[in-house]
């Protein structure tokens, strides 16, 4: 029964920033310590004793949930700052035709604002 062989980090970045159509992010992204850190135990994961195996995958499924917070706080920081910095709306003008409006924001943008903005 051959063996699984975890290949490394980065061929997972290079897929990744391929994906993305921007294979110039898969070197700075080798900098990411939790992705760092995940990838070392995935390899320990290979290796391991069957009964080592679940902690250790549960650990790596931990940085990785940090991974995405991480990039879903990018997002929001991202969405707000733009909005924020939106130009001061005018007075409404009739919508012409063929016309939209731009998406609503996200309840949980809404929520931050809400909580940024009390006194």
């Amino acid at each position: 029964m051959s063996r699984y062989v975890f290949p490394g980090y980065p061929a997972f970045l290079d897929a990744a920033a391929a994906e993305l159509g921007r294979p110039e992010l898969a070197a700075p992204a080798r900098r990411v310590t939790a992705l760092t850190s995940m990838a070392n135990l995935c390899a320990q994961a290979t290796h391991a004793e069957a009964g080592h195996v679940a902690g250790i995958m549960a650990k790596a499924a931990e940085f990785r949930d940090q991974i995405a917070t991480a990039l879903r706080a990018a997002d929001l920081m991202l969405a707000d700052v733009e909005a924020g910095r939106a130009p001061e709306p005018g007075p409404p003008a009739a919508p012409g035709p063929g016309a939209s409006s731009p998406p609503p924001l996200s309840g949980r943008v809404r929520q931050f604002r809400a909580a940024r903005d009390r006194p």
